[in-house]
């Protein structure tokens, strides 16, 4: 139970680095990414790319290398995919329907780039790990903490730096924070930007243990969507909690039952909270 309890954490922690990304973007811009796990598994190609396919680079360094990589790019998604349709009245339904054939255009990318085969990537440690009775592995040890440092570095980023205020702000109230000087523009691409960093973090962590394939962004993409509807859209606290919470479920499910009872629960888990709470945990559905 301790080593299914490590586990739950382990896992738990990449999903709120995952999640945390979608709900980022919900909650400054107010649009739901379709495209955030197919950003997702195109990090986790870019990152095989450095470490097996062009280069050889040790796991470790490719995530530092792609880190501004993948905030530029995200950037460049919400300057060239969303900020032309701002405009326009229906422009949260469009934006919308832009990041499902953003998505598309990037499966499709990866398909003809890396063909249908999937493909792993190496590890960042190899070997277990003793913790008195509990023997895990020295990835899951690792995914834990480093996981756990990048959700501390973010709330700290947002609670206590200048822009993350502003980011802050504008999640709260578009156009007072405007009205007060605040460049909106500016912090939504900045949310895209992060948004990609993160989803590629959650990559580098999760792809030694799952395959990656063209169309695997859309598994983790559908998990993230729940827990972002758990905790409550918009609500960072409210993701931590719901993704540990559904991190450790899932553990004990793959551990009792099986792998493939993992949606069917999460989402039993997911209807009983929302007929408790219809906004989530910390959520709400009007912001």
């Amino acid at each position: 139970m301790l080593e299914i309890l490590v586990s739950g954490l382990s896992q738990g922690a990449v999903y709120c680095v995952f999640a945390l990304g979608l709900s980022l973007v919900y909650g400054t811009s107010r649009i739901l990414n379709f495209a955030h796990g197919s950003m997702y598994m195109t990090a986790a190609y870019l990152a095989w790319l450095l470490t097996a396919g062009w280069l050889t680079l040790p796991v470790g360094v490719a995530l530092l290398v792609l880190v501004p990589v993948l905030f530029l790019f995200g950037v460049g998604v919400e300057r060239l995919v969303i900020r032309p349709l701002r405009p326009h009245a229906n422009w949260k339904t469009a934006t919308m329907m832009a990041t499902l054939g953003f998505a598309f255009v990037l499966d499709n990318l990866n398909l003809v780039l890396f063909g249908p085969t999937s493909i792993t990537l190496a590890p960042l440690v190899e070997g277990t790990l003793a913790l008195g009775p509990v023997v895990i592995s020295r990835q899951s040890a690792v995914t834990l903490v480093l996981a756990v440092l990048v959700v501390a570095a973010l709330q700290v980023f947002l609670t206590h730096s200048a822009f993350g205020r502003a980011m802050r702000a504008v999640s709260q109230d578009m156009t007072g924070a405007e009205m007060v000087g605040i460049r909106v523009g500016r912090v939504y691409a900045a949310s895209f930007g992060i948004s990609a960093v993160l989803a590629g973090v959650a990559a580098v962590l999760l792809s030694p243990v799952y395959l990656i394939s063209p169309l695997g962004g859309w598994a983790p993409f559908l998990k993230a969507f729940v827990i972002v509807v758990f905790g409550g859209l918009g609500s960072t606290q409210g993701v931590l909690y719901a993704a540990f919470i559904l991190g450790l479920v899932e553990a004990v499910v793959v551990a009792e039952l099986s792998a493939s009872w993992t949606m069917p629960i999460w989402f039993l888990v997911l209807l009983t909270v929302l007929m408790v709470r219809p906004r989530g945990l910390l959520g709400s559905w009007g912001d």
